[in-house]
């Protein structure tokens, strides 16, 4: 990973959370000739409104296409990144938060968790939902711009986000600069290459039908299959990881394959 200027840290308050704008998403990794059409006509503000629109029923949708098991998933993905009490925490694209609430349990109030995100509805959901949770400091910001200096946290974790983000590479490479050595960095994400044929079902048809039933937005979740299509193998992802400058990659398999669970450790 080629070295970079050093950022000045920002002292990360529970509710400070500047006005970033997120960069210009459309250098996309894979050719843009097998993309979905209904993925190739979305900007990056479409994306951020679409995120936005869904945050009010984010979570509940989460559990009714997911029967409940991201939880699991993603209390898994908080194991391996192997963070403990006092210890700093990165989630990028948290989302409603789902998993800096239970980062923050796991770091104490010792600890901190930075919790970031490029679209501001989500982010003023999580703000609401946990406002209790003293030790989470909320920033809109950009995956691929972290602004926070090298080697500040113990573990940089992404949950069903780096599908979104427009280039691969170059957010695990900020992920892994700004973890320190012998630090990680999870992945948890929808498997583009699922081999099992009932999974593939549901992601593709059965899961849009569900988004359109019960939150109104068949679009969203037509987005997150189409986008779940066209996202990098585990395969990929680990020679990705590793030209992020990151060591044994490990791959964990879950929900009938239709997710896939990476960490990878920064060398020491």
């Amino acid at each position: 990973m080629a070295k970079r200027a050093t950022k000045q840290k920002p002292a990360p308050e529970p509710d400070d959370t500047p006005n970033l704008t997120t960069t210009d998403m459309t250098d996309m990794t894979h050719a843009t000739a097998t993309r979905p059409a209904s993925l190739m006509t979305k900007s990056p503000a479409h994306i951020s409104h679409m995120f936005d629109a869904l945050a009010d029923r984010y979570d509940d949708m989460n559990d009714w296409i997911s029967m409940g098991l991201h939880r699991l998933w993603k209390q898994d993905a908080c194991h391996q990144t192997q963070v403990g009490k006092g210890d700093w925490v990165l989630d990028v694209c948290t989302g409603t938060g789902d998993m800096a609430e239970k980062l923050s349990a796991m770091v104490g109030p010792e600890g901190r968790v930075v919790a970031l995100d490029f679209s501001a509805g989500m982010l003023e959901k999580g703000k609401q939902r946990l406002a209790g949770r003293k030790n989470i400091s909320w920033r809109q910001g950009d995956a691929l711009d972290i602004p926070f200096e090298d080697h500040t946290f113990q573990s940089a974790v992404i949950s069903f986000g780096l599908r979104n983000v427009a280039h691969v590479p170059q957010a695990l490479a900020e992920m892994a600069r700004v973890v320190k050595p012998g630090g990680t960095v999870v992945i948890l994400d929808t498997a583009s290459d699922n081999p099992n044929p009932l999974g593939r079902l549901y992601m593709s048809a059965i899961m849009p039908f569900i988004g359109h039933l019960i939150g109104k937005n068949q679009d969203a979740y037509q987005y997150l299959n189409d986008s779940t299509q066209t996202f990098e193998t585990p395969a990929e992802l680990k020679i990705r990881l590793r030209d992020a400058g990151l060591d044994k990659p490990v791959v964990k398999r879950l929900g009938f394959g239709s997710v896939v669970l990476m960490s990878a450790q920064k060398p020491l």
